[in-house]
């Protein structure tokens, strides 16, 4: 008889390749086109800015060539650019098919433990026919382990074939140059920028718009702006503003500039109605007052309520004004519950990014303290890699929940294309040759909008998240979220409130060991505190902590 511990998944060894060793190639090529170009973003200018310097290394007088020569000069800064691209495309594809591999074994795994279990529990105990023995059971159990490795060998086959037919365009890709699908995928990994794909223009005039809608993808939308002169994107600015502020996909300086623009009008705004609602409560409160004690309620509440988004309005200016700050205002809508995106630090030229997701209650309002947390995080990469440029984004991009409806998964699915739009967008706007490394980091309900996005149709477009005070990320295991183990790390402080909830709505616990994520230290945290979860369930963030030292180090990318 065939008994469980005889089973094994059985599946085909895996592909020989070493992902890190391929990206390395990709990253050969970059230095390559870096030399040729002078790191210049425009090939037309850098290769003549760069031809005396590359002469000497090639012996060819580039000063001096002629217009043939100039063009093979071109084409050989764009194979470049374009190989290293798929070099990187190819690798995160192994990447991929590695990840669901581990998926299948897991499931293995966990089926014949569970399949163990059962047989230990049940012994040699009759049930209660008295017809089944262990022997029997085991039986059924080992049937049911075969058909289960029947469905997952098959599931193997179709991520196996999927890799090999990739592979297959891969070597073509680089044998013929570039094609119109290859070149979408590569814009909508992040892996070149909408100024790069523009020197392909004889290749991608099909894929510009003439004018991106709210939802259209990021790699459209800088593949359209970067397919525009100075001109032409000027008059864009002027004609389309409102709708260009807020679109994943545009520079981070052109957003900003716009951003800042609907700050001062929102600004004098708020002023004016300041001056109304104060009005009307000198009228509420005066000789002859107006609707009573209601009406004189209503006109304080009123005044304060304006006052409020005033103040946090001016602080914000205050803060994107700051001369000791590199500050970008990337979205602002003081609409309802509101949007309020700031970065410290560009993404766009950063060697490393994090996005800072919050969790319950927040709203657009909340931007300026989160903005410490972000100055936090940032001066935290700094200190792991004083070398490297860093970047950390307050990303108020989603309608967070109360505490109500914290207990339900509805505001994180609303968040999936948001956060994973402006994810994507983070890529395309990207302005150096190699790829920033990337960073979500998720505090409390933040967790579980980063681990829905994740699962979501578009994943998350990132190197590593981070999940703190999480009350599950809508996962049982870590293979779920599209991440290799090292990727994920998690953490809970020993006080921190916010586990009395884990693990009853929103999945497992992402620190418990058999998660299978990164688990790194955090402070215990203060006891007690501030209702609900008390003060510890904040305090991931502050300076001198251990969750802010390892958070910084994943941000630099040295964990």
């Amino acid at each position: 008889m065939t008994s469980i511990s005889d089973l094994s998944l059985g599946l085909p060894s895996d592909i020989q390749a070493d992902v890190a060793s391929i990206n390395e190639g990709a990253d050969g090529l970059d230095r390559l086109c870096r030399t040729m170009l002078g790191d210049s973003e425009t090939v037309d200018a850098g290769f003549r800015a760069s031809a005396g310097e590359f002469t000497d290394l090639i012996a060819w007088d580039i000063v001096t060539a002629a217009s043939t020569e100039l063009m093979a000069w071109e084409e050989a800064a764009k194979s470049l650019t374009y190989g290293a691209a798929t070099l990187r495309l190819w690798a995160g594809d192994i990447k991929d098919y590695r990840l669901a591999r581990a998926g299948l074994e897991r499931r293995w795994e966990e089926a014949v433990s569970n399949a163990e279990a059962a047989v230990s529990r049940i012994g040699s105990r009759p049930d209660m026919h008295g017809s089944l023995t262990s022997g029997a059971f085991e039986t059924a159990k080992v049937e049911e382990l075969e058909t289960l490795r029947a469905d997952l060998l098959s599931e193997h086959t179709k991520h196996w074939d999927t890799l090999m037919d990739q592979a297959d365009q891969t070597k073509k890709d680089l044998r013929d140059g570039p094609g119109q699908s290859t070149l979408e995928r590569l814009l909508g990994a992040g892996l070149l920028t909408g100024a790069q794909l523009s020197r392909f223009s004889d290749t991608v005039p099909g894929m510009v718009p003439d004018l991106p809608s709210e939802g259209e993808s990021p790699a459209v939308v800088g593949l359209w702006w970067s397919s525009m002169t100075e001109d032409e994107q000027r008059q864009a600015l002027k004609e389309h503003g409102e709708l260009l502020r807020a679109l994943d996909g545009i520079p981070v300086t052109v957003r900003d500039e716009l951003n800042r623009g609907f700050l001062q009008e929102e600004i004098s705004r708020l002023e004016e109605e300041v001056a109304e609602a104060e009005e009307w409560r000198d009228a509420a409160m005066g000789p002859w007052p107006t609707g009573g004690a209601w009406g004189t309620y209503h006109a304080m509440k009123g005044l304060e309520d304006v006052q409020g988004e005033l103040d946090t309005l001016t602080t914000l200016r205050s803060r994107l004004e700051d001369p000791n700050a590199d500050r970008y205002l990337l979205s602002l809508d003081t609409e309802g519950r509101g949007r309020a995106i700031v970065s410290s630090g560009n993404p766009d030229t950063a060697d490393g990014v994090a996005t800072l997701v919050p969790g319950t209650t927040t709203t657009w309002q909340s931007v300026n303290g989160l903005i410490g947390r972000s100055d936090a995080l940032l001066e935290s990469a700094t200190d792991a890699d004083e070398d490297g440029e860093h970047a950390v984004v307050t990303w108020v991009g989603y309608d967070a929940p109360n505490f109500v409806e914290a207990a339900f998964s509805g505001r994180a699915e609303g968040a999936v294309d948001e956060l994973s739009g402006f994810q994507e967008g983070l890529r395309v706007t990207h302005q150096n040759t190699s790829p920033s490394h990337n960073t979500v980091i998720g505090h409390s309900y933040g967790s579980t909008v980063v681990g829905h996005t994740a699962q979501g149709d578009d994943g998350l477009d990132a190197d590593d998240i981070v999940l703190v005070g999480s009350p599950g990320s809508n996962a049982d295991h870590v293979s779920e979220l599209g991440f290799a183990p090292d990727d994920v790390h998690t953490s809970t402080a020993e006080n921190d409130g916010i586990s009395m909830v884990t693990g009853f709505t929103h999945g497992p616990d992402p620190t418990a060991p058999g998660f299978g994520a990164t688990v790194f230290d955090s402070d215990p945290g203060s006891e007690g505190g501030s209702w609900p979860l008390g003060d510890a369930h904040s305090e991931y963030f502050d300076r001198n902590s251990a969750s802010l030292e390892y958070m910084g180090e994943v941000i630099a990318g040295q964990r």
